[in-house]
């Protein structure tokens, strides 16, 4: 049986697009995690920092 040039890159093509989607599946598995935590505590972080600016919490009006 002659293979064609086109239906090898094919396969390489199907191939790398299951290991792309493998790789991409365990990012969002076990990278995705760790990466909400850390957004979540530098939320925090920048509450607090906007919260000991001088006038936060009133509220002011512009001047005209």
């Amino acid at each position: 049986m002659v293979r064609k040039k086109g239906q090898s890159i094919l396969e390489y093509v199907i191939v790398l697009t299951v290991v792309v989607a493998a790789i991409a599946y365990a990012a969002t598995k076990f990278i995705g995690p760790a990466v909400k935590k850390a957004f979540e505590g530098s939320g925090g972080v920048i509450g607090g920092a906007v919260e000991r600016l001088p006038g936060a919490g009133t509220t002011q009006t512009p001047s005209q």
